[in-house]
């Protein structure tokens, strides 16, 4: 987020938003050690109930204080392209040209389809004042995973299930235990959705406009679908392979050769997490 800011110096301002009152932003700018974007907070009661790249977009205002985007199109349904997005939104603003499309596949969910949506209007809102600067430090990738506690321990012992499977996938590269990890992922994801429709995302889904927990839950559950999706994908392509090398006559061994995980692979399917 910091360094995104730094590329556009002045002409606009990044700002993170606490709405958990201001010794979680000071806590927040104090260990991210923040440069180049803002950070502040604001009563939870005050708080727009949208935003944040991850699950709902962000939500963009031009010099003038409107609402050009309430937002916009989210990380976990849409992947780069919500960065693209915004980079496009933001061009069009310092350029004053019209503001751009939809990503590729995003989709007005009127319309029908599972990519993210973006908001757009012209709604007065004040832009919140800031109280500190803002750098994001480092970004590393690691091939381990450690998924930290929600304290809920069923969910926790079903993270550790999953953990576990990532790690045999690593060591073994083989559809075997890419099959494990899908179990243990379609088990683990239907329990948790379960929950958070009944604890969390009760009745979200005859919210009518826009809610910030309907987006997080279609989302959340859509992210999930697309890393099922990808493992199915994958053993798919390993099923098609050995079949192709015993149709072909080839030996065993070829055959086996088939049904082995590039590390880049699961190194991908690690980082996503």
């Amino acid at each position: 987020m910091d360094a995104w800011a730094a590329r556009y110096g002045s002409s606009i301002a990044f700002i993170c938003v606490s709405c958990a009152g201001p010794q979680l932003a000071t806590q927040f700018g104090t260990q991210l050690k923040l440069k180049h974007c803002h950070n502040t907070w604001v009563d939870q009661d005050d708080m727009p109930t949208w935003g944040q790249l991850g699950c709902n977009g962000f939500i963009v205002l031009d010099g003038s204080h409107s609402v050009i985007s309430r937002a916009t199109p989210a990380y976990l349904e849409v992947r780069e392209a919500a960065f693209r997005h915004v980079d496009g939104l933001i061009a069009a603003l310092i350029a004053e040209k019209p503001l751009p499309e939809l990503p590729p596949g995003a989709v007005d969910p009127a319309v029908g389809g599972p990519c993210a949506e973006v908001r757009f209007g012209k709604e007065a809102e004040d832009a919140v004042p800031a109280i500190s600067d803002a750098p994001s430090a480092a970004q590393a990738k690691k091939s381990s995973v450690n998924v930290p506690s929600v304290k809920v321990a069923v969910l926790d012992e079903e993270h550790a299930r999953c953990e576990a499977a990532l790690m045999q996938l690593a060591e073994r590269r083989d559809s075997a235990a890419l099959n494990e990890l899908l179990t243990a992922y379609e088990e683990h994801f239907a329990h948790e959705e379960a929950l958070l429709d009944e604890h969390l995302y009760a009745g979200v889904k005859r919210a009518k406009g826009f809610s910030a927990d309907k987006g997080a839950r279609t989302s959340h559950f859509t992210d999930h679908e697309r890393m099922l999706t990808e493992i199915r994908n994958l053993l798919s392509e390993i099923k098609r392979k050995a079949d192709l090398a015993r149709d072909l006559g080839l030996n065993e061994s070829v055959v086996e050769l088939s049904d082995a995980i590039s590390a880049d692979e699961v190194q991908r399917l690690s980082g996503e997490v």
